[in-house]
């Protein structure tokens, strides 16, 4: 119940917020403000992939963790 109603007040703040708020960095905002297009499609890709290797980090340790600790209480079980 907590957890959803911190939910909706970070999803009505994201929708608050203005485009600049939610926009890169200065430095590369000011870079690619006279780049072109393709400049800022490639440099969308790029953050999309530097992305992926600290999520696939992320979610390996948390599925790491979901199962030992899922694994943990099957064996408590067992043993009784």
């Amino acid at each position: 119940m907590v957890y959803s109603a911190a939910l909706a007040v970070v999803a009505v703040l994201a929708f608050l917020l203005t485009p600049e708020t939610l926009a890169q960095c200065p430095l590369c905002r000011a870079g690619l403000m006279d780049a072109g297009d393709r400049t800022a499609r490639t440099m969308n890709l790029a953050i999309v992939v530097l992305l992926i290797p600290p999520v696939s980090i992320f979610c390996t340790i948390f599925a790491v963790a979901y199962k030992k600790r899922k694994g943990d209480g099957e064996d408590d079980d067992k043993e009784s």
